[in-house]
């Protein structure tokens, strides 16, 4: 399955039915997830960059197979290198559980096959071509699967659990402002439900005037106050900022992750344990896809390599981590 096509599930033609609050509130809710998802799985596409893939293999369909499968096949296919999803076919797997066989798949559904892939050490040792049944590999493979991390585990999984706890904190943000803004609940006799929804979506869509027919007896609707409190609007934005900012860290974006509720400023420590992780979360996925492309290179004679991109200009990161709490800047940091 391609991620593509989830995007406009609910957005084409704009027509969610009968417009109910209840089908309202739903519509809101799934747009805001999509429009999070979106945002963060760009951003977990910005994680690394690729360099040296010859003009036949899509960075794009590279970097989104890693993501959301945890894995990516480049293969030989009529003398061009070529670059598709891909998962391993389960009757090829040898003692170390690596894949002999996977299969791939194309976008337009025009090409799915099953590939011979290399397996990593088996030119040094033939028995690590040995399969399930004693079953031997190819000694002549096509070409090479290579894994975004050692759990073998889909990063966009990361991706939806954060798009989904963000995108209901920013729903409940939305409620909190819409109960300020209308600190009440509406009771009314059922002859009149209908009358008084109209009169408050007519007031809701910001008409010039309202018209009535007729006004219903005041005791037949009855306005409930119910308690608001501003700090929950600080609370909902300091948690989507947390949630932001765990989700940038797994991205290997360096932020403030570790600050702390009063937004004070992070000590050295706590700035360089905060670093050093972001970077490691990286370092990891950058491991295996580089074992990978050496597979690749090797296989193939290409000379294609991954590297990190960079989420904080250098300079100012000096002058960042070596500012005082009154905010000078030691001597040994560099002027920018």
């Amino acid at each position: 399955m391609w991620y593509d096509g989830c995007f406009n599930i609910f957005l084409s033609g704009g027509n969610v039915g009968k417009q109910n609050r209840k089908r309202l509130a739903k519509f809101k809710n799934n747009v805001m997830f999509q429009n999070t998802f979106a945002r963060l799985t760009q951003d977990a596409l910005q994680r690394y960059e690729f360099k040296g893939l010859p003009d036949t293999i899509s960075e794009r369909v590279l970097a989104q197979s890693l993501l959301w499968y945890g894995g990516v096949c480049i293969f030989e296919k009529d003398g061009s290198l070529l670059c598709l999803p891909a998962c391993p076919t389960g009757d090829g797997y040898n003692i170390y559980g690596e894949p002999s066989k996977v299969w791939v798949f194309s976008r337009n559904g025009q090409y799915n096959k099953s590939v011979d892939v290399y397996i990593h050490g088996s030119d040094e040792s033939a028995f690590l071509r040995r399969g399930i049944s004693g079953a031997m590999a190819s000694k002549n493979p096509k070409g090479v699967y290579i894994w975004e991390n050692a759990l073998r585990f889909p990063f966009i999984n990361y991706t939806a659990f954060f798009s989904r706890v963000i995108a209901d904190t920013m729903r409940t943000l939305d409620v909190c402002r819409v109960n300020i803004k209308r600190p009440y609940i509406i009771v009314a006799e059922e002859s009149v439900v209908n009358t008084v929804k109209q009169f408050f979506n007519d007031r809701d869509n910001n008409e010039d005037y309202i018209i009535s027919s007729g006004i219903f007896s005041a005791d037949k609707v009855n306005l409930l106050p119910i308690t608001t409190n501003s700090d929950n609007l600080t609370a909902c934005t300091s948690l989507i900022e947390w949630y932001e900012n765990q989700y940038r860290m797994l991205c290997g974006v360096e932020n403030n992750a570790q600050m702390d509720k009063k937004g004070e400023n992070l000590i050295s420590a706590e700035d360089s344990i905060n670093e050093e992780y972001t970077e490691f979360s990286v370092d990891k996925a950058l491991k295996y896809i580089s074992l990978g492309l050496e597979d690749v290179n090797k296989l193939f004679g290409t000379n294609i390599s991954v590297q990190a991109k960079k989420g904080v200009d250098k300079d100012v990161k000096d002058v960042s981590r070596n500012a005082g709490t009154d905010g000078s800047v030691s001597d040994n940091t560099t002027d920018i």
